[in-house]
């Protein structure tokens, strides 16, 4: 008796997102409010990728500000460099600017720093402020 065996290949797993995590990052610079970002983070199970919904205001910054990421303490990189869709939000006075998207570094995301800047022009000077948030990822 002849026994065939049927061989079906195994798709890939495919990575679910957790929870999304807060984010709600305010920059000041000498008592004045500056810009911030507003939204949300998540992580996938598989701890290879990260996604970002976030509304970026642009308050009182002498210049237009940027977010910044940086996975496992690693070199910042660009995830707003301006663009987006435009929205309202109440932390900010002025239209705010939603973007979105999904990262995959590569190697294991353990965590992201995002960071937010803003510049307060006060004639004749001008001063460059921060602010930061840390998001570890509760997959590892």
């Amino acid at each position: 008796m002849a026994v065939a065996a049927l061989v079906v290949p195994v798709a890939p797993a495919h990575a679910t997102y957790g929870s999304d995590m807060t984010v709600n990052i305010d920059v000041w610079g000498q008592g004045v409010k500056l810009s911030g970002a507003y939204g949300t983070i998540a992580f996938d199970d598989g701890n290879a990728k990260y996604r970002y919904s976030i509304a970026m205001c642009w308050q009182s910054s002498y210049t237009r500000p940027n977010l910044f990421a940086s996975v496992n303490g690693g070199a910042r990189t660009y995830l707003y460099l301006g663009g987006g869709t435009q929205v309202t939000i109440p932390q900010c006075q002025n239209p705010a600017y939603l973007i979105s998207g999904e990262v995959t570094p590569g190697g294991t995301v353990n965590n992201v720093t995002l960071t937010v800047d803003g510049v307060r022009f006060n004639p004749p000077n001008s001063t460059y402020h921060t602010n930061s948030a840390f998001y570890d990822n509760p997959f590892n």
